[in-house]
């Protein structure tokens, strides 16, 4: 699947720094119109480091399979319906492309257009289970899905 390996390749390092910008000094003589600082000497300025981000999680939990945010399928009948969260953005295929946005409080809103005006699956509300492997959306209309993850959002 397209979708989980560009999130399994987003996600790996190998280790090796040699192509990143790092960090350097710079003097403060230079914007100080090459003058010496009282002491004598020139001060060095460092330059601010990136720092690291995390997934966004559902509330209280530390486990990166707690959140919301991944991809998800479903099978209904003998139709697979993908379900891909993250950021507030959602999208759903099956045999309809749609599109829109999520929320993950007090459950999951999921509100969506898809693209040739189906309706079937654009409104819906949906639980996440205790362990993060199972979604169940509830869409208005009546159709249930109950989705397993098959892969994690990239950090």
């Amino acid at each position: 699947m397209a979708v989980a390996a560009v999130l399994a390749l987003s996600s790996c390092s190998s280790g090796d720094n040699d192509g990143e910008k790092k960090p350097t000094a710079t003097s403060s003589a230079s914007a100080t119109g090459g003058q010496p600082t009282p002491s004598g000497s020139t001060s060095a300025v460092q330059e601010p480091t990136a720092t690291a981000t995390t997934p966004v999680e559902s509330a209280g939990s530390g486990d990166a399979t707690q959140t919301v945010e991944g991809v998800w399928l479903a099978t209904q009948d003998t139709t697979k319906v993908q379900l891909v969260l993250g950021k507030g953005k959602a999208a759903l295929t099956s045999t309809h492309l749609c599109g829109g946005g999520y929320t993950d409080r007090d459950g999951i809103a999921l509100t969506l257009t898809c693209m040739d005006g189906d309706t079937e699956r654009t409104t819906g509300h949906g639980v996440l289970a205790a362990d993060g492997k199972t979604l169940t959306v509830q869409w208005t209309g009546g159709t249930t899905d109950v989705f397993s993850r098959t892969g994690l959002p990239s950090s």
